[in-house]
Order: C-alpha cells, then sequence, then structure tokens
C-alpha cells in the first residue's frame, strides 16, 4: 500500500509540473485549431443502441417512474430539473438562466414544468447545452428554440451525430443548428463563466465543462466530465478517451481545485430520489454532499483510465 500510495503521488507530481510546464509555453487552443462545422464530419451510422438493455429500456419508458422525481436545489445557483432516467440542470445568473440538457419525449414538458415548479420562467433560459447528441440528451432542444427563442448548443460533432440519429429507433425532433461549441470556447452570462472542452468516445462530440457553484457564499469549481468512459476493444476510441481522462488530470491540478463532479445519470442509491434525500436530510452545519477533497475526483479519474487500459489490452 506504501508503494502504491508513493506511485499515486509521484503522478501527481508530474502532473503538476506538467501544468507549469504548459504554462510556459502557452497554448491558445482556439487559435491553435479549425473551427469545426457540422459540414466538416462525414456521414455517420445509425447508433447503435442494442448495448442498451432490456431493463433499462423499461426503466426510462415508465412514465410513472420518471415523472415521479420533484425537482431540487442542488447549489444556490443550480437545480436539478431531469428525470429518474437522464438529469437536467438549470444554472442561475443574474442576467438569466442556463439549461444542461433538455431530456425527451415524452418528458420534455415535465423538464418545463420542473422549471416553472422552481419559480423560474422558461422565457428566461437564455442557452439550452446539450452534453452529447443522443437522444435522451438533447431531443427537447427543438422544444425550446421553438417556444421560448432559446440559443440552443451542441459540438459540431453532435449536431451531426443528431441529425443523423432523427430516424433511429427513438423518437426525437432535432433543432435546427444554432451555436456550435467548439473546443475551448466559453459562455460568459452575467456572473457566470463557463469553460467548454470536446472529450470524444461514447458519440463524436461529448461536451464536458466546467463551471462556478455556489453553497452559502462559498464557491466551488464543477466539472460535467463525459469523456472518460472505455469503449469497448475500439483501440483507437479508447486511445482518444485516455487523452480525455489525462487531460482533466491536468486540469484538476490547477487553481482552485475540481471538488464537484455533476452525474449526466444519477447513480446515487435510491436514484434521483436519493439524491433529493441528501439535501433535504442536511443539517444546518452538515458539508456539501456533492463538495468532495480535491482527491476525489483525481481518485475517479484514475480509475477511469485504469478501466480504459484494461479494455485495450483486452484481446
Amino acid at each position: 500500500m506504501p508503494f502504491k500510495n508513493n506511485l499515486k503521488n509521484l503522478k501527481r507530481a508530474l502532473i503538476s509540473w506538467l501544468i507549469s510546464l504548459s504554462v510556459i509555453l502557452t497554448f491558445n487552443w482556439q487559435s491553435a485549431n479549425a473551427q469545426l462545422t457540422v459540414e466538416d464530419f462525414p456521414e455517420l451510422e445509425l447508433t447503435d443502441f442494442s448495448y442498451v438493455s432490456r431493463e433499462r429500456r423499461e426503466i426510462f419508458a415508465n412514465e410513472e417512474l420518471q415523472k415521479s422525481t420533484e425537482p431540487f436545489k442542488v447549489f444556490d445557483n443550480l437545480y436539478y430539473v431531469g428525470i429518474e432516467w437522464v438529469s437536467s440542470y438549470l444554472i442561475v445568473t443574474d442576467e438569466g438562466l442556463i439549461l444542461i440538457d433538455s431530456l425527451h419525449p415524452p418528458y420534455i414538458e415535465t423538464g418545463v414544468e420542473h422549471i416553472r415548479t422552481l419559480g423560474f420562467d422558461p422565457m428566461d433560459i437564455k442557452y439550452v447545452l446539450g452534453v452529447h447528441g443522443h437522444f435522451d440528451h438533447m431531443a427537447g432542444h427543438a422544444y425550446y428554440q421553438d417556444n421560448f427563442d432559446t440559443r440552443v448548443a451542441l459540438t459540431a460533432g453532435d449536431w451531426k451525430r443528431a441529425q443523423t440519429d432523427i430516424p433511429n429507433e427513438f423518437i426525437m425532433d432535432v433543432a435546427e443548428v444554432d451555436m456550435v461549441i467548439q473546443d475551448g470556447d466559453t459562455l460568459e452570462l452575467g456572473d457566470q463563466v463557463m469553460k467548454f472542452y470536446i472529450t470524444p468516445g461514447h458519440t463524436e462530440g461529448v461536451l464536458s465543462m466546467e463551471f462556478t457553484v455556489s453553497d452559502s457564499g462559498e464557491d466551488y469549481r464543477a466539472v460535467i466530465f463525459g469523456g472518460g468512459g472505455a469503449q469497448g476493444n475500439d483501440f483507437w476510441k479508447n486511445q482518444t478517451v485516455l487523452g480525455n481522462i489525462r487531460r482533466f488530470e491536468l486540469l484538476a491540478q490547477q487553481s482552485p481545485p475540481i471538488q464537484v463532479r455533476l452525474p449526466t445519470h444519477v447513480n446515487t442509491p435510491g436514484g434521483v430520489q436519493g439524491l433529493h434525500n441528501l439535501f433535504l436530510d442536511r443539517g444546518p452545519s452538515d458539508p456539501h454532499p456533492l463538495v468532495n477533497d480535491p482527491s476525489v475526483f483525481l481518485d475517479y479519474l484514475e480509475r477511469a483510465e485504469d478501466n480504459v487500459l484494461r479494455a485495450i489490452q483486452t484481446p
């Protein structure tokens, strides 16, 4: 165990050194990389959703279960407005609202009702972001675009993914292409600044992001990271995922540290209600359930890296 801990500390020291080197070299991602457009991507094949088990299909088709979730405050400026199957987060700024993921039929209007239940007006949503182009995360983009004149955003690869999957087995409307997020882009709205990273793997342009969340006057650096899942025995996809993970290992070493990781599918015991209960049961002096020591996110990345390396080595 001491030997393993020493290796972990050595690895983290090396990452810190690489960060120092990157500061010296000062690299501008946006100017160094071409701006991707939807037309840059070749024709794609339909997503093969055969990996979604019958049990999981029954869960997200269970309307009573999915609509049973209640919206709730996660941080002073962040609310959960999703369903049992998939997350959706509402960021509150002093100049309007930002929605992360728009859900899918027949639950799109459930998300809108959740927003209203919390006392917010969907007309105040300035931007709707999608973490990737699969139906359960962005099939509601068109609804917000059509009904609330909201700016809607995906990466170029996942606009293409969404357009490709229109005739797939899961029904969805796809919004007219609006904002195309590039790697390294930022989005400023009022007192919030979001930073975006393209982390392909699960889809062609998975969008990971970081932003600030607040709890009782304390600010924390939060992330949604979708680029760390092993991609079966696909060697090249797994190499890409390794790059995503190692990039975030570098980002996590920067100051302030990453102390909050928000899931796109809640896996807390008891599901979304279990997560909600953590806040309902929280006492006035209790720590925030989702604020962790910075080592927790680094450990998560290390486990993800180990999983990908095992996948690469599996014949």
